[in-house]
């Protein structure tokens, strides 16, 4: 992110902090801006289908009565909609991808969210060891049977990705919920351009409509969908990817 645009992400948290319309509750708050919407030309009924269908699995399949029991879990897990975990279930029970990659591990629920609905591996990147998160809900046995598995390093750094292009080859679905910073997002899109995927994976965006997301997911040069309404209040992307 610019020193540019930094003094504008701050400008507009001192406009919009802690300020709501008059009888609006809210447990947080961001900023973030409505804008027109772009012509799509290029055909994303695909997109739609998958959608649709990944929909009518989180609603009706996608339990997570096991997960939430664990001790320490957020009880945003099981929020749907609003939350984007049962939908990430809903899509993976659908696509049925071999090799799911997550870019953010954090607490770990996306990726327990992901394993337990696909019949393939998890590979979660984050720069931190998963035990070493204070609020993780991971285990040493989620580990065990080899469909999830965490790797350390930043994917934004060239040197880093190259490390991981066998598997990034391999990859049929990606969920990037990483620094949101307009920059890391931008280096990842460029990295991936030059993967020969063996098969052209589905991507979704994390919180899309945070200040700093809204000109790289209005810019994304892919069929593109809007899922926010069932994904994540700050925003749910679901991206068809093209090979150049």
């Amino acid at each position: 992110m610019t020193i540019v645009e930094k003094i504008k992400d701050r400008i507009a948290k001192l406009i919009y902090e802690h300020k709501t319309p008059d009888g609006v509750k809210a447990d947080w708050l961001l900023p973030t801006m409505l804008l027109s919407p772009q012509k799509q030309e290029r055909k994303h009924r695909r997109l739609i289908d998958l959608a649709l269908e990944a929909c009518r699995v989180a609603a009706r399949e996608v339990d997570f009565s096991d997960l939430a029991a664990r001790p320490g879990c957020k009880r945003w897990l099981t929020v749907w909609p609003g939350e984007h975990y049962k939908l990430l279930s809903g899509l993976v029970k659908v696509l049925q991808p071999k090799v799911a990659v997550e870019i953010g591990t954090a607490e770990g629920l996306s990726a327990l969210a992901m394993k337990k609905y696909m019949p393939g591996k998890v590979v979660t990147f984050d720069i931190v060891p998963w035990n070493q998160i204070s609020d993780t809900i991971l285990r040493n046995d989620d580990f065990a049977d080899g469909r999830l598995e965490q790797r350390l390093g930043d994917l934004g750094d060239r040197e880093n990705f190259e490390k991981h292009r066998e598997l990034m080859e391999s990859v049929e679905f990606f969920f990037i919920d990483g620094p949101k910073d307009n920059n890391f997002e931008w280096k990842l899109l460029d990295y991936l351009k030059t993967v020969r995927f063996r098969k052209a994976p589905i991507l979704v965006y994390d919180d899309t409509r945070l200040w700093s997301m809204l000109k790289f997911w209005r810019d994304l040069p892919y069929p593109k969908l809007d899922v926010t309404s069932f994904g994540h209040s700050s925003g749910t992307g679901l991206v068809q990817w093209e090979q150049d």
